[in-house]
């Protein structure tokens, strides 16, 4: 599963954003708790809802007292129930247990995800710790889920080791794409993820495991005609999601993709991973072949320029969330937010597009009926 915290707002436009989703019957109202005093009121509306929060906040000194998260899963994993039930345990670890918080579940994707608005001001006045909250966001849900990250990340080692890598930059590419950061030390390999070590693996056993490249083996064979029979059946301009500027590497990954890209990954369990010293497009890439535990260099497969459209600027996302601004206008909207898996792509890539199908979103909302308690 996944956390994204967005960064803090002046206002309480997370509230505005998630009532027009519902309002167009593209999410639920999942519950509002703590709202104390407006117990009282017959009718509630949504404007109740950001007064209450503002009274709240405007007893301190912080300026920007909005909190706004979202806690999705691996497709539909996990029901709205289910994830209500874990976004308040999560608020309860957070720090947010009993502050006044609306629970949204959106429904118009291909990914189950909540929304939960709260505020960072307590009923003292007081801001609630906000300390190494990108990392503890992670602990709290991985508690929750019953996920030991340094048991995970044995595993994936091991998992990586047993691909076949031609060098330890290929292997390197291989953990950044099952979500870790790396870094060399007294070597040792540190596998990287919510901001602590999880792991390590001898640079020794890691040589031990390289193979040379096999340019006439015939997998490579498969993979050239997997390219050349889909390039001109999907669309290949690019939607450049985001650019590790941190990543320690001369040519540091771009995470980015297209209608091509994702039916490689879909149909064929083939991952791309992209890189450049460039912010506009990647110059070469590396691919990731699950099916034959196996790194391709991207060139001996199929040239970069067949495939990679010049960026579609209209249709970037900085990650994986986008704001419907066609619905919601409003001033000093702050899009960024804290990613809490640093610099890594996550525990999986999870996409969150708006289905804008109607027949699709149709039979989502079917999908989405109550469910029996």
């Amino acid at each position: 599963m996944k956390v994204i915290i967005f960064n803090s707002q002046r206002s309480f436009n997370g509230v505005i954003y998630n009532i027009a989703k519902v309002s167009n019957d593209r999410a639920e109202f999942m519950c509002a708790e703590n709202f104390h005093a407006l117990g009282i009121l017959r009718t509630i509306m949504p404007q109740d809802y950001i007064d209450y929060l503002m009274s709240i906040s405007a007893a301190s000194n912080i300026k920007k007292p909005q909190f706004h998260a979202v806690i999705s899963c691996e497709h539909e994993k996990k029901n709205k129930r289910e994830l209500t039930d874990i976004a308040k345990q999560w608020l309860q670890k957070l720090g947010y247990g009993a502050q006044p918080y609306l629970i949204f579940f959106h429904y118009d994707t291909r990914v189950n995800h909540v929304h939960i608005v709260s505020c960072r001001v307590n009923w003292n006045g007081k801001g609630i710790t906000s300390s190494f909250e990108v990392f503890r966001a992670y602990n709290h849900l991985n508690e929750i889920l019953g996920i030991d990250p340094k048991k995970k990340a044995l595993q994936d080692s091991i998992k990586a080791l047993s691909y076949k890598y031609s060098s330890r930059m290929e292997f390197i590419i291989l953990l950044y794409s099952m979500g870790y950061n790396c870094k060399i030390k007294n070597n040792f390999l540190s596998l990287i993820r919510y901001g602590r070590v999880q792991n390590e693996v001898s640079l020794e056993k890691i040589y031990t495991n390289i193979t040379p490249y096999d340019r006439s083996s015939k997998r490579e064979l498969e993979l050239k005609e997997i390219f050349s029979e889909n390039l001109h059946k999907y669309n290949t301009t690019i939607h450049k999601k985001k650019y590790l500027k941190n990543f320690k590497l001369s040519s540091p990954p771009i995470i980015c993709t297209s209608e091509f890209i994702m039916m490689l990954k879909n149909n064929y369990n083939i991952q791309l991973i992209f890189h450049g010293n460039n912010r506009l497009l990647p110059t070469h890439y590396s691919i990731i072949d699950h099916h034959s535990k196996a790194i391709f260099e991207g060139s001996e497969i199929c040239s970069i320029a067949e495939f990679i459209r010049p960026v579609n600027y209209k249709t970037i996302t900085d990650n994986i969330f986008e704001l419907d601004t066609n619905k919601i206008q409003m001033e000093d909207i702050d899009y960024g937010f804290k990613d809490t898996t640093g610099v890594s792509i996550g525990d999986f890539n999870i996409e969150i597009y708006e289905e804008n199908d109607p027949q699709v979103l149709k039979q989502r909302r079917k999908n989405k009926k109550p469910i029996s308690q």
